[in-house]
């Protein structure tokens, strides 16, 4: 698929998206729940925002141990861009950026620290279905909602068994993938088994308990960071959810939400996910439309001001940024 095509499939997912997060708004109710908010909280959002990227920036470093001790600066900049270019470039491509960072300036293997990156977002799958799942069971849902909270608490165990077999039968694991790609054309094939062997060799954090233990706990502490962010907003606009685990609940489905393809900053995504996590709590889609519009801007602020002040302190441009993505990743 070409990368007009993906970038126009974003963009349309994106517009449904959003569609739907507005169909049924009353934008005078919406007006009139920004007007009474209280703006005071938009300064630990934006706080809580830059810190959750300091976060990720610690917990990346601990995943990277099996191929070398990166600068904590080197990492604290490639993060802030990395998610600065998610939110005003396409498809992505901060994902791939922040990898390809780390390793021009620390000379460690792309690939491997491009596994990191898959593996970072299978302990953030785990920890966002399994904190939705808590969450439904401890608050005052509908049965719908449980079931869907036990539905995501059973996905979450699959995942954490499946990296584990992966880790712990590895031999076993490359056989299947070898039998599984036998069919495929080579250059389908090569590309899968060298990103794989690289994702294998990242999984081995795991021979250490502590440094697993380790990974888990800052991966618990990143998510309820950010979840306090959405504990701000329910303070901001006086709306009737349990404050912390209320903003767990709201924090999974907006993560869940934003991990679809969609345009850059996530709009339509992000706007969708706060309309049905707050619905689940009897919130009204106009003061949940209301609700995204501060916390969107608010993180779109706070993520792109600490993109730019690295971006700044590299030296770098956006237009490098695109090219360091295309050029880098393709041999790869």
């Amino acid at each position: 698929m070409s990368r007009t095509l993906r970038i126009g499939l974003s963009i349309a997912v994106s517009a449904v998206f959003l569609g739907f997060a507005v169909r049924k708004v009353d934008w005078s109710e919406a007006g009139a729940a920004l007007a009474a908010a209280q703006y005071l909280y938009i300064v630990p959002m934006l706080v809580v925002s830059i810190w959750s990227l300091y976060i990720r920036a610690q917990r990346w470093r601990v995943l990277l141990r099996p191929l070398g001790t990166p600068a904590m600066r080197t990492l604290v900049a490639a993060t802030n861009i990395g998610f600065m270019a998610n939110m005003v470039l396409p498809l992505r491509m901060g994902e791939v950026i922040r990898p390809v960072l780390v390793s021009r300036r620390e000379r460690e293997p792309l690939g491997g620290v491009l596994a990191t990156i898959v593996l970072e977002r299978i302990f953030d799958l785990f920890m966002i279905l399994f904190l939705f799942g808590v969450a439904a069971a401890t608050v005052s849902v509908s049965a719908a909602v449980r079931q869907w909270g036990i539905r995501m608490f059973v996905v979450a165990l699959i995942v954490g068994v499946g990296v584990a077999f992966v880790r712990w039968q590895e031999a076993l694991a490359l056989r299947l993938l070898a039998s599984a790609l036998q069919p495929l054309p080579a250059r389908f094939a090569e590309p899968i088994d060298q990103f794989f062997r690289g994702f294998v060799r990242a999984l081995e954090i795991l021979d250490s308990p502590r440094t697993f233990l380790q990974v888990l706990g800052w991966t618990l502490y990143l998510w309820l960071v950010i979840s306090s962010t959405y504990a701000f907003g329910v303070l901001a606009f006086g709306l009737p959810v349990p404050l912390v685990v209320g903003s767990v609940a709201i924090m999974a489905v907006i993560a869940i939400a934003v991990s679809a393809p969609s345009a850059p900053g996530f709009i339509g995504a992000f706007q969708l996910g706060c309309t049905l996590g707050l619905a689940i709590f009897g919130v009204s889609q106009s003061q949940a439309i209301a609700y995204s519009i501060v916390l969107h801007l608010t993180q779109f602020a706070g993520t792109v001001g600490a993109g730019l002040y690295s971006l700044t302190r590299e030296g770098m441009s956006l237009r490098q940024l695109e090219e360091v993505s295309e050029t880098d990743v393709a041999p790869a």
